[in-house]
């Protein structure tokens, strides 16, 4: 069917009286005045039908009008044309509550049953808009978040290696773990290169020994350490899995723990190295944020014994770790041996806090050192990634604590925790 406009109203040809009316219903009048004469964006929307509509008359020729002033003085009664225009209200009313009716040839809605499922549609499509705007503001919040706390990763890195790091130093251990990353950076950005020149640097794994080469520092391994126990590393920065109150450690996350533990025990002083995620939770041991479990490096034909064993001490579920996808079997270290990771109930710092009548290990709560001493009691256990005990400013050597912790925390600061002054 062909349609023309005459003066911004839709006009048809003749058509059979059989013509469905509501299909000329759909199809409404336009403004013709201009805006200023245009009705309030408060009034009501509706939709003039003519008479001819609802009727088998053919469709006479519609009058149109090119201002206000010409509409409000059309009188249909008088009129030569046959059209009747009855306003018929749609949905919207004044502020006041009274329905409006428009003047013939103003701008209207259809009134025919598609148009509460066109506005469905508009309103489903708007809230997909919306879902979708909120899934990506979402997403760039977790970016900067994730952002912030690699900054502050990166920040308490350099803040622990200007004070920990003197130009004296000769031999450095550097550990494993993402905070490694940034001690590097640091060593190499804070230390000019006629002093890191002098220095050699001993790696607990195969990634702190790509990052000493990518550096273009000195390497060399804890094995070459002079005999006799004269010569020590000058300092050892390493990560942590978990950080408590009274810097005992869980360490092992990253199947590393029996080099990192022979490395922090080679060093006069031991400094860790992580962001506010690892720390326990305040009044809690260690377990409440390393939920994964104690991890043991044990021979791979006594691992069977070994989770017998586990059980035995109160252990909630140990089992072997996997290796990564696409690998069968367990995890490898470098070593050759299995990761077994044991969970316990979060453990108490010291044995002040075992409760008045229980005893260490009683309904499986275990102190850190009562604890650590029964694991590496196990037969087939190589090493455990408990750190407790000593630091280096209590012995000379062999000590598993560290000095003071470096967190990044999630504002973007950087907090230090020592045994004297705790967390600051």
């Amino acid at each position: 069917m062909k349609t023309r406009r005459l003066f911004g109203v839709v006009t048809f040809p003749p058509r059979q009286s059989s013509m469905n009316p509501h299909r000329f219903a759909f199809l409404t009048a336009r403004r013709c005045w201009s805006g200023a004469a245009r009705p309030s964006a408060t009034s009501s929307f509706v939709v003039q039908r003519p008479s001819f509509l609802c009727g088998s008359q053919q469709r006479p020729a519609a009058p149109a009008f090119h201002s206000a002033a010409a509409a409000a003085n059309f009188n249909p009664s008088t009129s030569s044309s046959s059209v009747v225009y009855r306003p018929v209200i749609v949905r919207r009313r004044s502020q006041t509550g009274t329905p409006q009716t428009a003047l013939p040839n103003t701008s209207t809605y259809c009134a025919n049953t598609n148009l509460p499922r066109h506005r469905t549609k508009s309103r489903t499509l708007s809230t997909t808009t919306t879902a979708k705007m909120s899934t990506a503001t979402t997403a760039a919040s977790a970016a900067a978040s994730a952002a912030l706390i690699e900054e502050s990763k990166r920040l308490a890195a350099f803040r622990a290696v200007q004070e920990h790091l003197l130009p004296t130093y000769t031999h450095i251990g550097i550990g494993s773990g993402s905070t490694v990353v940034y001690v590097v950076d640091a060593i190499t950005a804070l230390l000019p290169r006629d002093i890191t020149s002098k220095m050699t640097f001993y790696p607990t794994g195969a990634q702190s020994e790509a990052l000493i080469e990518s550096a273009g520092l000195r390497l060399a391994y804890i094995n070459k350490l002079p005999p006799g126990g004269d010569v020590l590393l000058d300092v050892c920065f390493d990560g942590a899995d978990e950080v408590d109150s009274c810097l005992n450690l869980i360490k092992g996350g990253g199947a590393c723990l029996w080099q990192e533990k022979i490395v922090a025990t080679a060093a006069r002083k031991f400094v860790c190295v992580a962001d506010f995620r690892k720390i326990s939770e305040k009044g809690q041991g260690l377990g409440t944020q390393w939920t994964k479990g104690i991890p043991l490096e044990v021979l791979p034909m006594a691992a069977p014994r070994v989770l017998e064993e586990l059980k035995k001490l109160g252990s909630l579920s140990p089992k072997i770790r996997p290796g990564t996808p696409g690998k069968a079997g367990a995890i490898v270290t470098d070593n050759g041996l299995w990761i077994v990771d044991a969970p316990f109930k979060p453990l108490l710092a010291s044995k002040e806090e075992v409760p008045e009548g229980k005893e260490d290990g009683q309904d499986g709560v275990w102190t850190v050192d009562g604890l650590a001493d029964r694991l590496i009691k196990i037969p087939g256990v190589a090493e455990i990634g408990l750190f407790y005990g000593k630091s280096g400013l209590e012995v000379e050597s062999g000590a598993q604590k560290p000095v003071a912790a470096y967190f990044g925390m999630a504002d973007g600061s950087v907090k230090v925790q020592t045994l004297e002054k705790g967390l600051v």
